[in-house]
């Protein structure tokens, strides 16, 4: 039976609990989490996905998350064989050997709950390998470092740089020399940052 969105965001929420802390979460955990007065309503939730296959429970109770091999979203799909490496310089020989396998949607997306995508409008990060028309994969909540790609607020407005410091100060720099360094009139915050890109041809 395909999840609901709630019931799909509870085993999402579950996931990256137990990816993040080493243990899953407990229902009053969860029931926290989304705000929920009883364990009841979200015990119920808890045991269709148990009941599903993708959760189990021991005998105390606790939670465990299982690798379904019937996600509806049909995560079988995304684990792909990884070959190479293959020259992008000079022609060489191909490695035809299966280096490993990938599972391209936990590969791009460590926490899904955290995670959301742009689409990009513009050149102004062109020769950071972002062009218009792609897709960048932000994760909020994460703590933004001078040289990374965020999603900025300068003065109430967003645009997508490159965070720089220079002494003590923040601001956006683009990675186009057709434009300017950004410096906020009042304010700069980081909305998210840039995890990946996804372009499709």
């Amino acid at each position: 039976m395909p999840l609901t969105d709630h019931q799909r965001t509870v085993l999402n929420y579950t996931r990256d609990f137990q990816h993040d802390n080493g243990y899953s979460p407990s229902l009053s955990d969860l029931a926290v989490a989304f705000g929920v007065r009883s364990k009841n309503a979200i015990a119920k939730v808890v045991n269709i996905l148990v009941r599903e296959g993708y959760l189990k429970k021991d005998p105390k109770g606790r939670i465990k998350i299982l690798e379904s091999d019937h996600d509806e979203n049909g995560a079988d799909a995304f684990l792909l064989p990884l070959f190479g490496p293959i020259a992008a310089g000079a022609a060489t020989d191909v490695e035809s050997q299966v280096e490993d396998t990938i599972a391209l949607h936990e590969y791009v997306v460590s926490k899904p709950l955290s995670t959301f995508l742009l689409r990009v409008r513009g050149d102004s990060m062109i020769n950071a390998g972002i062009m218009e028309g792609d897709l960048v994969i932000v994760e909020k909540g994460r703590e933004p470092k001078p040289l990374d790609i965020v999603v900025g607020i300068l003065d109430g407005q967003f645009t997508l740089k490159r965070l720089m410091k220079n002494k003590g100060k923040y601001y956006l720099q683009a990675e186009n020399a057709a434009y300017s360094d950004m410096h906020a009139a009042d304010s700069l915050e980081v909305a998210g940052v840039v995890r990946g890109v996804v372009r499709k041809y």
